[in-house]
């Protein structure tokens, strides 16, 4: 009789024909002419969320925009947009080759899997970020961000701390990695791949790649003993996690695994953290409100807080979700059509390029009145009347896994930081975004923060 397995092999997808160029036969569609070169990247890399919503004003939900080269990539707007491509019920989007981009850094990972495949790895690692998870994980996180803020002066860098933090939280509590001598050329690497990931070909992307091997190798070396341990991170549980036929995931599927989570849990964080920190520190009555949130959540819980507290933060919630709605760290999701299709009359070819970009809906005054001004209470009061409206964690089978320790691990920073310092910009107004390749100071921003 056959045994089976131990290792979950790869299922074949639909999206394996696909050729690794996209088609470039897309010019029935309408759209802005584009630089022979440059394509509209000049109108659309400043604050692509904007250029797009313009664009959208003189094409309606379906159109293409040019970028090195002037190849052409298909927009799709609106939440019947996001709702077709994210829902996908007909498995025509390939978010794979959607994020062709990353392959060489972590090809395995749970984002660059599709259909059959991806749902089986999801399974694998849905138990990671459940309730139970997350209060092991908040447990090991509180003490590394007080003891972070304790040290940190009263004048910082708002980006550079706060990257750091973040850094720091996903190395300890998500690789188990502590600090010290012994693992600081794992956080060197850690920080050397995040920063160069996006980078086109060139120094940056060697530099990148190089740190890549290396913190494979470091990863590699920890996997065989994480395989019979029994530790609280997430590395070490996702290194033992089997599914119901009592198969594991291999040593590479792994690997690609932790570098994803990594990554999207290291800066896409740091980017919310910053701009929430500028927002409050230019707000003094928001500021004091979720002030006094936190420290009544204190009177309850005490100097220890724990996971099922963290819902007595409601305006903290509130003040994150309208932060992700004017400051998507992600300003664009790709896909890949598999097939040909049809959307709002307009016929979009297989392997053609897709793009929708968040902050279309998210400054739809349809959905969100007066959408410029910044007012966290619209997510306090109700939800979005439509839930494809506001995305930024995805929608459909893509969602982010880590949705949910991303905002455990804002409202503990916040809540810390909130209760010990009181924010205020060393230069106020002062402060502009770089908005690609993620949402980010696009010059230092100096923060004080006065002990409280």
């Amino acid at each position: 009789m056959a045994t089976v397995s131990k290792e979950i092999p790869r299922l074949p997808v639909a999206s394996d024909r696909l050729s690794r160029s996209p088609t470039r036969h897309l010019s029935h569609l309408p759209g802005p002419q584009g630089h022979w070169f440059l394509g509209n990247s000049r109108d659309f890399l400043p604050n692509p969320g904007r250029y797009i919503r313009e664009t959208r004003q003189r094409y309606g939900n379906c159109f293409t925009v040019g970028v090195l080269r002037n190849r052409r990539q298909v927009v799709l707007a609106g939440p019947a947009a996001n709702r077709l491509v994210l829902l996908d019920p007909e498995g025509n989007f390939s978010s794979r080759w959607g994020w062709e981009v990353v392959h060489a850094y972590f090809p395995g990972m749970v984002l660059l899997r599709d259909f059959a495949d991806h749902r089986q790895h999801r399974r694998m690692m849905t138990p990671l970020f459940k309730p139970a998870a997350l209060r092991r994980y908040l447990a090991r996180m509180d003490p590394i961000v007080r003891d972070a803020m304790a040290a940190w002066p009263e004048a910082v860098d708002a980006y550079a701390v706060l990257k750091r933090l973040t850094l720091d939280i996903a190395l300890r509590v998500v690789a188990g990695f502590e600090p010290g001598p012994a693992n600081e050329a794992v956080y060197r690497d850690l920080a050397t791949v995040l920063d160069n990931v996006l980078a086109r070909p060139g120094v940056r992307r060697w530099r990148g790649l190089r740190a890549r091997d290396r913190l494979r190798r470091a990863l590699r070396v920890e996997l065989a003993y994480r395989r019979s341990s029994a530790g609280e991170d997430l590395f070490t549980h996702l290194a033992v996690q089997t599914d119901e036929s009592g198969r594991r995931l291999s040593d590479g599927d792994v690997l690609d695994h932790m570098l994803g989570i990594l990554f999207a849990a290291h800066d896409t964080t740091a980017s919310a953290l910053t701009t929430m920190c500028v927002r409050l520190a230019e707000d003094p009555a928001w500021q004091a409100r979720l002030r006094d949130e936190c420290r009544g959540l204190r009177e309850d819980c005490g100097e220890t807080l724990e996971y099922a507290f963290l819902d007595r933060l409601p305006l903290t919630d509130a003040f994150f979700r309208e932060t992700l709605r004017q400051y998507s760290p992600l300003q664009m999701v790709p896909r890949r059509s598999v097939r040909e299709f049809r959307f709002e009359g307009q016929r979009i070819p297989a392997n053609a390029p897709i793009l929708l970009f968040p902050q279309v809906t998210h400054f739809d005054p349809e959905f969100f009145p007066d959408p410029e001004r910044f007012d966290p209470l619209r997510f306090a009061e109700a939800p979005p009347p439509e839930p494809f409206a506001f995305i930024p964690f995805g929608r459909g089978s893509h969602m982010c896994l880590g949705m949910h320790f991303a905002a455990m691990e804002v409202k503990a920073v916040l809540y810390r930081l909130l209760l010990n310092r009181e924010l205020r910009l060393a230069e106020p107004g002062g402060w502009t975004l770089d908005y690609v390749p993620l949402v980010r100071p696009a010059r230092r921003i100096r923060l004080h923060l006065r002990r409280v």
